[in-house]
C-alpha cells in the first residue's frame, strides 16, 4: 500500500467552516517604475542598459523546452471553493501538477460557479478562449455541460458523472470509490461490531456502490453485517449529514462511509460522538478526529491528463475516462491512531485484497443497487 506523495492531512478544526478557506491572490510590485529612474541619469552607461535583453533570452525560451507553449489549454469550473479539504483540493492540486509539467500551457479554475445559467456562461467564455477540455467538476452539471457542448463540437467538455455518461464531444469520468470503500470495509468490520452506514449528498450510483462496496468487504470479515443509505439531499450541509449519520447509529450503525464532503465530515462527527469508526473521502482525514479509521485519496492528476492526452491526438469525441486503484488511481491511507489496533488478520485479509485489486486478479463489482 503506497501513500501518494501529494497526500496530506486534512487540517479543518470545524468541518463546516473549513468548507469557507479563500484562496489568497497576488498582485503586482508596485514599486517597480521608480527603477527607471537611474536609467535616465546615466545617459554614458546607455549601452551596457542596451545589452541587457540579450540576457533574457534564456528565460524566453524556457516555455520552449518543456514544450508548454504548443499544449492544450485546461480549464475546470467547480460548484464550491478549491481548498476545502476533500473533492475540490485534489481537482485543483491535479490541474496545477500538469501545468507545472509542461503538459499543458494555462489553466483556468473556476469556483463557486453554480449549476444552471452561470456555469454554462462560465464555460461558453472558456469554449471562445481557446480552453479544451473543459471540465465540470461534479455531478450537478450534467445538463449544463450538454447544452453548451452542442455548441463547440469542436471542443471536448467533461462532467463528473461517475456512471459513463458519453456522447459526442462530452465526456464522463469515473470515481472508482468502490475500490478502496471495499478495502476500507475489510479494515472497519476488523475493528468494530455493528452496521455500516452509507450516505451521499444524492441518491446516485457511484455513492450506492460506495456503500455497496464498503458493506461487502465488511462482510468478508462478519458475514451478517448489515448496511443502511441515505441521500442527505447536500453535498456541503455537514449538520444535516450529522442529523442523518446520529439516526442511523440510533438504529445500530458504527461504522460510516459518506459520499460527497459534508456527508462524511458529518458522519466523521457523528462518529466522534458515538464511538464508531469513519472513514475520510477524497483525503486523508486523519485529523479531525479518532474516529477515522481510514482515508482515501484521488488522483486526478492522471484523470485529467487523459482528457488532454485527448485533444492532443486532435480527438473531438470524448470518453469514459478511468485510472483504477490498480493504474495509480486511488490510495488507502490508514490512520495513524488505528495503525496498531488492527489485528494481523485483518491487515492480512486488507493486504490481500490490495494485492489481488492491484494484479487484475480480483475486480470490486460496481453495485449500485439499494
Amino acid at each position: 500500500m503506497n501513500r501518494p506523495p501529494r497526500s496530506r492531512p486534512i487540517r479543518l478544526a470545524a468541518a463546516g467552516v473549513g468548507l469557507a478557506l479563500v484562496l489568497a491572490a497576488c498582485g503586482d510590485d508596485d514599486d517597480e517604475p521608480a527603477a527607471e529612474e537611474p536609467a535616465t541619469e546615466e545617459p554614458a552607461t546607455e549601452e551596457p542598459a542596451a545589452e541587457e535583453p540579450a540576457a533574457e533570452e534564456p528565460a524566453a525560451e524556457e516555455p520552449a523546452t518543456d514544450g508548454s507553449a504548443d499544449a492544450p489549454k485546461l480549464a475546470i469550473v467547480y460548484s464550491a471553493e478549491w481548498q476545502d479539504g476533500s473533492w475540490g483540493e485534489f481537482a485543483y492540486d491535479g490541474a496545477n501538477a500538469l501545468l507545472e509539467r509542461g503538459v499543458v500551457s494555462d489553466i483556468s479554475l473556476q469556483e463557486n460557479v453554480p449549476p444552471g445559467a452561470d456555469a454554462q456562461n462560465a464555460m461558453r467564455a472558456l469554449a471562445d478562449d481557446g480552453f479544451n477540455p473543459i471540465i465540470a467538476h461534479s455531478f450537478d452539471y450534467g445538463d449544463d455541460v450538454k447544452t453548451v457542448a452542442a455548441d463547440y463540437p469542436e471542443t471536448i467538455f467533461v462532467y463528473a458523472g461517475g456512471f459513463g455518461d458519453v456522447a459526442g464531444n462530452v465526456g464522463d469520468y469515473s470515481q472508482p470509490f468502490w475500490e478502496p470503500a471495499y478495502l476500507e470495509g475489510i479494515l472497519a468490520a476488523d475493528v468494530m461490531d455493528g452496521a455500516v452506514a452509507g450516505a451521499g449528498g444524492f441518491d446516485i450510483p457511484v455513492c450506492r456502490a460506495m456503500k455497496n462496496a464498503f458493506l461487502a468487504g465488511a462482510q468478508t470479515i462478519d458475514p451478517d453485517t448489515e448496511g443502511s443509505f441515505v441521500a442527505v439531499g447536500d453535498w456541503y450541509d455537514v449538520q444535516l449529514a450529522k442529523e442523518a449519520a446520529l439516526a442511523q447509529a440510533d438504529a445500530g450503525a458504527t461504522m460510516f462511509i459518506g459520499c460527497g464532503q459534508g456527508p462524511t465530515f458529518g458522519q466523521i462527527e457523528a462518529a466522534n460522538e458515538t464511538g464508531g469508526v469513519a472513514m475520510g473521502y477524497v483525503g486523508d482525514m486523519s485529523e479531525l478526529g479518532e474516529s477515522v479509521l481510514a482515508s482515501f485519496t484521488w488522483n486526478l492528476e492522471a484523470v485529467f491528463e487523459l482528457m488532454v492526452e485527448d485533444v492532443v491526438a486532435g480527438k473531438t469525441e470524448a470518453q469514459y475516462y478511468e485510472v483504477l486503484l490498480g493504474d495509480g488511481g486511488m490510495s488507502v491511507v490508514i490512520s495513524p491512531a488505528w495503525e496498531d489496533r488492527i489485528s494481523d488478520e485483518g491487515m492480512a485479509a486488507f493486504d490481500a485484497a490490495l494485492a489481488s485489486i492491484e494484479d487484475g486478479s480480483f475486480t470490486v463489482p460496481f453495485d449500485a443497487e439499494s
